[in-house]
């Protein structure tokens, strides 16, 4: 689902649609306490909860659709909220793993990125990269 390049993470469907349900639930409940409510304390109490409840799903919705690293014409992508940068494989001089993400760093030894080991198809970039003779360390 959603996946980009020609070998790439995606992103999950379970994690994506409870968070997307969350959304909107939270959106319908927080306008219709509001509406409905008509100023009263306990209304507006639940709708200020209900409003921080959809700003945390907006944010948890965001992490996960940007959080990807893909491969396409020769270049390994790696992207995070507003973070995106990118490495030509050739270029890599190793990657190292440790607590659950994936270091990058150029032949210089200057970290290029980061990728999160517990995405959807981490694997097949994991895999496509030890193919291409990246150094894992």
């Amino acid at each position: 689902m959603f996946k980009k390049g020609q070998v790439g993470t995606e992103v999950d469907k379970g994690p994506f649609f409870f968070t997307l349900t969350a959304l909107v639930v939270g959106c319908a409940v927080t306008v219709l306490l509001f509406v409905l409510g008509r100023g009263e304390g306990m209304a507006i109490f639940a709708g200020i909860l209900f409003a921080v409840v959809t700003a945390a799903a907006a944010a948890v919705l965001f992490a996960l659709l940007t959080d990807r690293a893909y491969i396409d014409d020769n270049t390994l992508y790696m992207s995070y909220m507003f973070k995106r940068k990118s490495i030509r494989i050739e270029d890599i001089g190793k990657i190292t793993y440790s607590d659950d993400v994936y270091h990058v760093y150029d032949k210089n030894n200057v970290k290029a990125g980061t990728m999160n080991a517990k995405l959807t198809s981490i694997g097949d970039v994991v895999f496509t990269l030890d193919k291409s003779g990246v150094n894992f360390n």
